[in-house]
């Protein structure tokens, strides 16, 4: 029989990580939403060396794995940056644990949403861009006013696969000890031995911010005007 009462009674424990949680994911997903475009535009740019410095970083990156890329952040570039007072302060960064994961799982994510947004820009047909070439648009303007616009709504499923798999993978940062939700389940079963219902409550969690993403682009999907407007924000 599951014991509610363990829930209840750690209730307040459990919603800190969950704060942290979202904000992790938060940040990271709009970070790696605006580094990701800029990675997969440069990545599809013609210009030979920005093209390949753009894909020598996103292979880089790729072939780390997550849990071993939040430890190296943690211990190289996190330190310094945190020591800088003005940077930590600027964005609201109050512990090395956060900024650490805040880093990581932003580059990490960026990697992957630049491959996403290099495929869907490649998906744009020529014809398209004949007729933009026609109207008098420049490079940039047919980027951010057609091929950023149509591409991002035909982008939106991987996309979102991927944020769910960010929002998911924030349990990773508990290797440096910031007490996210995964974590604070664990704090708290490991002194009550109440395993199973600690691990049901946080699942349930999870599935309940994933589903809610999912739903969120279905309905981006219906609303082409809205895509138009983000792709403002993270275009040149």
């Amino acid at each position: 029989m599951i014991d509610f009462q363990t829930i209840y009674d750690n209730f307040d424990f459990l919603m800190k990580g969950l704060q942290i949680t979202a904000s992790l994911a938060i940040v990271s997903i709009v970070g790696s939403l605006i580094i990701g475009t800029i990675l997969g535009i440069l990545r599809y740019s013609k210009i030979f060396f920005i093209s390949t410095l753009a894909t020598f970083f996103i292979e880089i990156i790729r072939s780390i794995p997550l849990i071993l890329f939040i430890i190296f952040i943690h211990f190289s570039i996190s330190p310094f940056l945190y020591n800088n007072s003005s940077f930590a302060k600027i964005f609201g960064l109050d512990s090395l644990e956060l900024q650490t994961a805040c880093i990581s799982l932003t580059l990490f994510t960026s990697a992957y949403v630049a491959e996403i947004i290099r495929s869907g820009l490649n998906s744009i047909e020529n014809g398209l861009l004949d007729a933009a070439k026609s109207l008098g648009l420049n490079y940039f303007q047919r980027l951010s006013n057609i091929i950023l616009p149509i591409a991002l709504g035909r982008m939106m499923p991987a996309l979102v696969s991927q944020f769910i798999s960010l929002t998911k993978d924030t349990s990773l940062a508990s290797a440096i000890g910031l007490i996210e939700l995964t974590r604070a389940g664990e704090i708290i079963y490991e002194r009550t031995h109440k395993e199973m219902e600690i691990l049901i409550f946080i699942a349930l969690i999870y599935f309940i911010i994933c589903f809610s993403l999912s739903l969120a682009s279905r309905q981006l999907e219906k609303k082409p005007f809205i895509i138009a407007n983000l792709t403002k924000l993270v275009s040149f």
